[in-house]
């Protein structure tokens, strides 16, 4: 049963499983914007994944992208920057409302009392990371470009990004962190970013198996059942999986992203892609990007380390609000997004020139 009109921004569908279940769709549907986040997404998805909860009916949740291109590319951070450019006394309001719900949305579906299925394909950045990462069964398609890529517009690795790249592999949630790495599908399962492989070509085969299920409408039971399906689906697709480049560069990745400071990743990075050509993009990436975002977005690793998910974005909130506020964020959207000529000015311009006191000022919640 379709809920919303096709033009809508996120599309809710149930579809009956038997024995009066429900699975809740929701597809992401701004296909021409790379299905990009933006608040009113956000918000209609906090409230619908709210009542899913608590509806006894629906027993599942699946969400996916609509078009061919990805899943999602992020927030609409470009939307944020427009009003922070508009300036006045309203202009940061627009951001801060949307960080909250958008973390409040991530929260939610790390923590789905019932089974939530993430389907990813094609792109998927940031904020689309933030959405499938927490899913308690996570499918990721061929053809997958998956990065936390928010070096290149000066901004950090949000949407808990401290919690959960720091329980990926040594050294990989610093090099994402830092480069904007984009990685494959293999590399994502290999990473624990995604727990299983489905082609596009046979993505009916998830739905066909969601209504195979003898649900109960106990979660346990069915979480184990979704479990089984989905190991079964990986299991057979798995040889048409690409290979993983991470996986053949663990000690390298280890090396450069245990490094005590975001300067010392740098140098070992540069290091590192004279002998292997694939780390020269992220290379190039962290020596191009803001490195004000790259010595907080090291720091705020590090102090996420110890925390809770729940502690993790309630510092992302901080950050963000900061860092609507400061130069670096504006200036690298506009660079990127709304200008488009690629030619950001970073404030400050090198590592060199970042104090302690700009990195510290960036974690100071607003008003103190």
């Amino acid at each position: 049963m379709t809920e919303n009109h096709d033009n809508a921004p996120v599309r809710f569908d149930t579809i009956e499983l038997g024995a009066g279940y429900l699975l809740g769709v929701a597809t992401l549907n701004r296909p021409q914007q790379l299905n990009a986040l933006n608040l009113a997404m956000c918000e209609r998805m906090l409230a619908r994944f709210r009542a899913w909860a608590s509806n006894e009916s629906v027993v599942a949740v699946l969400l996916q992208g609509e078009g061919s291109k990805g899943f999602c590319a992020g927030g609409d951070v470009a939307e944020v920057v427009r009003h922070v450019r508009a300036g006045g006394p309203r202009r940061y309001v627009y951001g801060d409302a949307f960080f909250e719900v958008e973390y409040q949305l991530d929260l939610l579906i790390h923590t789905f009392p019932k089974p939530f299925i993430s389907y990813s394909h094609g792109v998927n950045m940031g904020g689309g990371v933030g959405l499938t990462v927490g899913a308690s069964h996570r499918l990721v398609s061929d053809g997958s470009r998956i990065a936390m890529p928010e070096i290149h517009i000066g901004l950090f690795p949000d949407v808990g990004g401290g919690w959960f790249l720091n329980r990926t592999l040594p050294g990989l949630g610093v090099l994402m962190a830092l480069t904007g790495l984009i990685i494959n599908e293999a590399d994502a399962i290999q990473a624990g970013l995604a727990d299983a492989f489905l082609p596009g070509s046979a993505r009916d085969a998830l739905l066909e198996g969601l209504r195979s299920i003898s649900w109960s409408g106990d979660a346990r039971l069915d979480r184990a059942a979704v479990t089984r399906l989905v190991h079964g689906l990986h299991d057979r697709h798995r040889d048409a999986m690409p290979q993983s480049e991470i996986g053949r560069r663990l000690d390298a990745i280890r090396h450069v992203g245990t490094q005590p400071e975001a300067a010392s990743v740098r140098d070992a990075l540069a290091a590192v892609a004279t002998a292997d050509s694939w780390f020269q993009r992220p290379a190039d990436s962290l020596a191009g990007g803001s490195p004000t975002a790259a010595m907080v977005s090291f720091e705020y690793l590090r102090r996420a380390r110890t925390m809770s998910l729940a502690e993790v974005l309630a510092l992302d909130l901080v950050l963000a609000r900061q860092y609507q506020r400061h130069h670096d964020f504006p200036e690298g959207v506009r660079a990127l997004l709304i200008d488009k000529d690629r030619k950001p000015a970073w404030s400050p311009a090198r590592f060199d020139d970042v104090d302690a006191d700009l990195v510290e000022a960036h974690f100071r919640p607003l008003g103190r």
